[in-house]
C-alpha cells in the first residue's frame, strides 16, 4: 500500500516533467505514418491533468475531513491519458512524464479506498451565509450587459454542466481529475450534456428560451456537485413502500443532525419522469427550499425565471417543517402526501404528478388525475445527499465553470 510520502514525491516528479518538457518540433515523428509530432502544449495538459488526479489523492490522504475516496478509480483516468499515442509510444520528450505517470498508476492501485463516517464538519464555516445565496451571487457575478433573464438562462447551464444528468447518481462528486484530456471547453462538459452547450448557450442568452434550461434532475446533479463535499454520497431509496421507508429515514436523520449542514436531494418518480427537487440546510435552523422544473414559461431555480418563486410562502422553512413536511410525502394517504410535496416543491399541486404511470400525458385535452397514478410498487422516492463544503471551496468551483461556459464559442 503507497503511503502519503509516495504520492507526495510522484507528485513532485509530475510537476518537474512537466516544466521541462521541451519546445514542440514538426521534425520527430512517433511513427504512426507520420501523422502524429510531438506537440508540447499538448503534452503539458496531460502533465497538468496527472498532476490533478494525484493531487486528489494526495488531498485525500493528507485530509482527515474526506469521507470517501476510491484510488482504483483513478487507474482508468490514467490509463484513458496513457492511451494518448503520444504517451503509450513514448518518445525522450515525454519519458519523464510517463513513467511518474506510470508510478502514480501503481500507487493507485495498491492503496486502499477511504471509506469513513465525516469526521469534521463545515457548519461553522457557514455561520452568516446560506449556501443558496452563495451560489447566486456568484453567478450573477461580472453581469455585463446581460439582462436579468439572460444571466438567470447563463446560471441555469452552468449549473446543468457542473453534473451528469444522465447519471445523477454518481458518487463521486467534484473531482478536477475528471477534466477534459485537451484544452477543449465543450471536453469539460459531461459528453450526454453536450446537446445542452451550443444551442443551449444561445437559449441561455435568449429571454424567450430560458425557461426551457430548467431541468429537475440536472439542476440537482449539478448543484449536489457544486456544494457537496466530495466522495461523501448519502443514498437511500427506491421503489415500493420498504425502499421509500429507508429514504424517509434517512432524510429525516440528515434534516435532524445539528452539528452539520447537508443537501438534499430528492428524486419523486414512478413509471414517468417525475421530479427532482432539493432541501439545503442553513446554519440559522432553516431549510431553503430550491428546484428547477421543465416550463418555457420560465419557472425554475432562479427568481429572474420564476415570477411565482413564493406561491406557496416562504422559500425558506424550519428544520422542523422540513422534517414534518418529509413526513408527508411518505405517507399512505395521497391527499397526506399532496400536503408535503407542495410544502416543499412548487412545480405540482398534486401528488399524483410525482407518481405518474407511463401514459400520454401531453394527449389533447388530457388532465391527470388520480387515475393517472401508478401502482404503489412503482411510486418511488430516493434521496441522495452530501455534507455542505465549504463556502470559499463552492465560489472557487463556480469560478471555474463560469470560466468553462464563457470560453466556449
Amino acid at each position: 500500500m503507497a503511503t502519503l510520502l509516495d504520492f507526495k514525491t510522484v507528485l513532485t516528479e509530475l510537476r518537474t516533467a512537466r516544466n521541462v518538457l521541451p519546445q514542440e518540433t514538426a521534425k520527430n515523428f512517433l511513427g504512426f505514418g507520420g501523422s502524429k509530432v510531438y506537440k508540447r502544449d499538448v503534452a503539458r495538459a496531460l502533465g497538468q491533468d496527472l498532476i490533478d488526479i494525484c493531487a486528489d489523492c494526495v488531498n485525500a490522504l493528507a485530509d482527515r475531513s474526506t469521507a470517501r475516496f476510491n484510488f482504483n478509480d483513478e487507474v482508468a483516468v490514467i490509463d484513458a491519458l496513457l492511451n494518448i499515442q503520444m504517451v503509450t509510444k513514448p518518445k525522450a520528450q515525454v519519458q519523464r512524464l510517463h513513467a511518474a505517470a506510470l508510478a502514480l498508476r501503481g500507487h493507485c492501485q495498491t492503496t486502499a479506498a477511504i471509506n469513513r463516517v465525516d469526521a469534521v464538519s463545515t457548519r461553522g464555516d457557514w455561520n452568516g451565509l446560506k449556501a443558496i445565496d452563495v451560489v447566486m451571487a456568484e453567478l450573477n457575478g461580472n453581469a455585463g450587459r446581460l439582462t436579468a433573464k439572460q444571466l438567470a438562462g447563463r446560471a441555469q447551464l452552468i449549473i446543468n454542466n457542473a453534473g451528469d444528468p444522465a447519471n445523477i447518481d454518481d458518487g463521486d462528486g467534484w473531482n478536477s481529475s475528471r477534466r477534459a484530456v485537451v484544452a477543449e471547453p465543450l471536453e469539460r462538459v459531461p459528453e450526454e450534456s453536450r446537446d445542452l452547450v451550443g444551442a443551449a448557450k444561445e437559449a441561455s442568452l435568449d429571454a424567450r428560451q430560458v425557461g426551457s434550461l430548467a431541468i429537475c434532475h440536472a439542476t440537482a446533479a449539478g448543484m449536489i456537485n457544486i456544494l457537496g463535499r466530495k466522495h461523501a454520497t448519502y443514498k437511500a431509496g427506491g421503489r415500493g413502500p420498504v425502499l421509500r421507508e429507508q429514504a424517509r429515514a434517512l432524510a429525516v436523520q440528515l434534516l435532524s443532525d445539528h452539528n452539520k449542514l447537508y443537501l438534499l436531494h430528492f428524486r419523486c418518480t414512478a413509471q414517468a419522469d417525475g421530479h427532482s427537487f432539493m432541501l439545503c440546510m442553513n446554519h440559522d435552523g432553516t431549510v431553503t427550499l430550491s428546484e428547477s422544473w421543465a416550463n418555457p414559461g420560465g419557472n425554475g431555480l432562479f427568481l429572474e425565471l420564476q415570477a411565482g418563486k413564493v406561491l406557496r410562502g416562504r422559500a425558506e422553512i424550519s428544520n422542523g417543517n422540513a422534517i414534518g413536511a418529509v413526513n408527508r410525502i411518505f405517507d399512505e394517504s395521497p391527499a397526506v402526501r399532496t400536503q408535503g410535496y407542495t410544502r416543499l416543491s412548487q412545480a405540482y399541486g398534486d401528488s399524483v404528478r410525482y407518481e405518474l404511470r407511463a401514459h400520454d400525458e401531453h394527449a389533447e385535452g388530457h388532465d391527470c388525475g388520480d387515475d393517472c397514478r401508478a401502482n404503489d410498487a412503482d411510486i418511488s422516492i430516493v434521496v441522495r445527499a452530501r455534507q455542505l463544503t465549504r463556502p470559499a471551496t463552492v465560489r472557487n468551483r463556480l469560478t471555474e465553470l463560469r470560466g468553462v461556459y464563457d470560453a466556449i464559442r
